[in-house]
């Protein structure tokens, strides 16, 4: 009797124990080998080409050309890569077209994709990438027999500011028909974040089960933006009798970002319903806003000391005039939260990358859900 009791013990015991274990597994991630390539998706976020945006943003396209001096900063994939121990993923353009040159990954990205539709288009953008990803990944297929390249890579996504910058640039009533027609100004994040879920639905049928779709920065606080902000303050003080005149507002455009906002909010949602329907992928979404807004709201806690002018720029805020040259930068961008009209300096972009990647220690913060990039890419090191 007295052994019948021990084992009872020793069997529930073992039943506490077990629980724990199980229930952590559950809400563990699935086990992924290191990830062998990394693959990039988006607009000028994921290229340097958001330094050459032209001084007049109503012009067909907001990058026209090459980086005017690439060694100014490094965008984040390039920091996402680094973490990955991977090689800082070649413009596609770059290529020679043979499957070695693209196994460690490609960057399919960059600005200038818009062209006269204005931001509206910006889905044939999309939709132009994933075509390239996807035959990409069939080449590598045909020609090193990598059945599980596809499988094996992780895609990241970083479309939006593009669109949300030319949204959001002021000018004449032309070009203002031209960044919001009748979907209006609301419709482009109903339109923009409802192809984005649907560009990772096609890439996990091509073949994709890690991806990573990274959100839009607060561009309402962005030095262009705030600039404009600026301008329709004195002129609605000019035309309600005013002298125009006044202090700077040193506050960012609440409007622009609450546009920003819902985006981020539906591209989540549409990620969240995508997951449930594709249980064998992991699927990640990245709160950029999140990120560069707790910088912004405490810019001296993380070494930065001015938050809301550009680095490279003239004129209030430095954003009246965009960047077209390296004289024009400031001595030490990494004291700067913005580097030009709408793009974050490196130091910005590197502690969005190390809150992707995992949880800062110092501050408790982690951007990605379900889980932090450095699970995604399958490393041992957060």
């Amino acid at each position: 009797m007295a052994l019948l009791l021990l084992l009872l013990l020793l069997l529930l015991l073992l039943l506490c124990l077990a629980a724990p274990a199980a229930a952590a597994a559950e809400s563990e991630p699935s086990s992924r080998p290191p990830a062998t390539a990394l693959f990039v998706l988006g607009d000028s976020t994921v290229s340097c080409a958001a330094t050459t945006l032209p001084i007049n943003l109503t012009a067909p396209s907001l990058s026209t050309g090459p980086c005017l001096f690439p060694s100014t900063r490094r965008p984040l994939p390039d920091l996402l890569a680094a973490k990955m121990r991977l090689p800082s993923p070649p413009l596609v353009s770059t290529l020679n077209g043979t499957a070695a040159a693209v196994s460690k990954g490609v960057n399919f990205g960059g600005g200038g994709q818009y062209g006269v539709g204005g931001v509206f288009r910006v889905g044939a953008a999309v939709g132009q990438q994933v075509r390239v990803a996807a035959e990409t990944l069939q080449l590598m297929q045909l020609e090193m027999a990598a059945e599980d390249s596809a499988a094996a890579a992780v895609f990241v996504l970083s479309f939006g500011a593009d669109a949300y910058a030319r949204l959001l640039a002021r000018g004449p009533p032309a070009a203002a028909a031209v960044a919001a027609p009748k979907h209006g100004r609301r419709g482009l994040g109903r339109i923009l974040a409802d192809r984005i879920v649907r560009s990772v639905s096609e890439l996990y049928e091509a073949g994709v089960r890690r991806v990573a779709v990274m959100g839009v920065a607060p561009l309402g606080c962005a030095p262009r933006v705030m600039w404009e902000g600026m301008r329709v303050q004195v002129m609605n003080s000019y035309n309600n009798g005013g002298s125009g005149s006044g202090s700077r507002s040193s506050s960012c455009v609440e409007e622009a970002n609450e546009l920003i906002q819902g985006y981020n909010a539906r591209v989540a949602a549409g990620l969240d319903d995508l997951r449930a329907r594709l249980p064998d992928a992991d699927i990640v979404f990245c709160d950029v806003y999140k990120g560069v807004m707790e910088i912004i709201s405490t810019p001296t806690r993380y070494g930065f000391e001015e938050a809301r002018e550009a680095c490279c720029g003239l004129g209030p805020f430095r954003a009246s005039m965009g960047c077209f040259s390296k004289e024009m930068a400031c001595r030490s961008p990494e004291r700067h939260v913005w580097w030009d009209l709408y793009s974050p300096t490196e130091a910005v972009d590197a502690l969005v990358a190390n809150w992707s990647w995992s949880m800062s220690p110092g501050s408790q913060l982690s951007i990605c859900s379900p889980m932090a990039l450095h699970q995604l890419a399958g490393s041992s090191s957060a």
